[in-house]
């Protein structure tokens, strides 16, 4: 995707069934000659004139006029929320130093933007897509949701592509080439891939890295189960030994349905937050959804953040950034959606956001104090805070029915509070 001119243009295209038929929101403008300017977008005249038009980024105002990103961000965050994180820009990585090596040229130094339009687009997060100028949606090479029987192989290579001079051995291409599609439209540092389900549905496997030193795709399953007898709404998840020591967490992809998309942003867009930034908190979420949540739906998902306050607080959740909440569009306006990326985190002994606007250590009595902002009055929040308790009080009983060691247990005791 090199160009000789100043900027290249992508169109931008919604598709999710739930809001719209598929339709043109704008033009995102990559800049070729300077890299170091970010994309600027602007808006089809079509979709602003449209009776389902909104805005895409609580930073791109409603008209046709080309808008540009704030200082330091390569593009507007609802962008920006289906490029890869560290794993996936590995993979993008090492297939540029093989594409160099095999052309006998210098290696580019890939921009943000190459990482945005390089993700696969039957696998990219959400419902936003990115056609190039032959009409091409990008990336649309094969094999991009291998199918569940190839989860054992993708696990191996996952641990052998980041060893030392691996690029030294036979395999490593092919290898490259099989982690790519399904491996680089996920966020996240963890080796994860999209696959298929038997029933031909979206899932991704987080696969155990090489470095690992406990059963961490164990503990999100758990995680996982404890959500889901707790109220919180969590998709399907299975866990899965495939050949390795460690287990993958394997999780259906909630912004998808029916094979349909559906349109998904992070937190940290919609809060107008960038990564780096302190001060963040769930009191800022909940605000959000008050002001800008669906009709007829924003007791019911304020109710279920608070739900996931008091979880996250008693579980020992603490790597819970605003990347790792997020919202799903319907017609009327945002939803939560479904909790993901839930950990006990042994390491952690602060969440990264504040429960109250200024605490972010994890205490419960800290989080029932805010029952009011998110519309609760004291028996409704005590009544959450006891069948979360009830729930998470089940841990060990979930630990000990996936067979996980004693040391394993011993070394969440000290996480957990229910």
């Amino acid at each position: 995707m090199v160009s000789n001119k100043p900027r290249d243009a992508f169109k931008v295209f919604l598709d999710a069934t739930e809001l719209s038929s598929q339709q043109q929101v704008g033009t995102l403008y990559r800049q070729t000659a300077r890299t170091d300017l970010p994309a600027s977008f602007a808006y089809a005249k079509s979709w602003i004139d449209g009776r389902n038009a909104f805005m895409l980024d609580p930073r791109l105002e409603l008209w046709t006029d080309e808008q540009y990103p704030p200082a330091k961000s390569a593009a507007f965050g609802v962008f920006m929320d289906s490029a890869p994180d560290r794993w996936g820009r590995v993979l993008m990585e090492r297939r540029e130093a093989v594409a160099a090596d095999r052309e006998d040229r210098p290696m580019r130094n890939l921009q943000e933007i190459d990482f945005l339009l390089g993700v696969h687009d039957l696998t990219r997060v959400g419902a936003l897509r990115f056609q190039d100028v032959d009409g091409h949606f990008l990336d649309n090479s094969a094999d991009a949701a291998p199918p569940v029987t190839d989860l054992a192989t993708l696990a191996y290579i996952s641990l052998r592509i980041e060893e030392a001079d691996i690029e030294k051995l036979p395999e490593y291409e092919q290898w490259l080439a099989m982690l790519i599609a399904p491996g680089t439209s996920l966020g996240g540092a963890r080796p994860k891939a999209n696959f298929t389900s038997l029933g031909n549905d979206l899932w991704i496997a987080k696969f155990p890295a090489k470095d690992d030193r406990y059963d961490i795709g164990a503990w999100e399953y758990i995680a996982h189960r404890l959500a889901r007898k707790a109220g919180i709404w969590v998709p399907q998840s299975e866990l899965k030994y495939v050949g390795t020591r460690y287990g993958t967490f394997c999780v259906e992809r909630f912004d998808r349905r029916e094979g349909s998309r559906r349109m998904y942003t992070s937190a940290m867009t919609l809060l107008e937050r960038q990564d780096g930034e302190s001060g963040a908190g769930y009191l800022d979420i909940a605000e959000y959804l008050a002001d800008n949540g669906a009709q007829g739906h924003i007791d019911e998902d304020l109710a279920q953040l608070f739900r996931r306050v008091v979880f996250n607080v008693l579980m020992g959740n603490r790597d819970d950034h605003l990347r790792n909440h997020g919202f799903i569009r319907e017609p009327s306006g945002w939803r939560l959606s479904p909790a993901f990326d839930m950990n006990p985190n042994p390491s952690k002994r602060e969440h990264a956001l504040t429960l109250d606007g200024m605490s972010a250590l994890p205490d419960l009595e800290t989080a029932f104090d805010t029952a009011e902002f998110y519309r609760l009055d004291d028996t409704d929040a005590r009544r959450i805070v006891a069948e979360v308790q009830d729930a998470v009080d089940t841990w060990r009983e979930e630990a000990a029915a996936l067979n996980l060691s004693r040391p394993e247990i011993q070394r969440m005791e000290s996480v957990f509070q229910a």
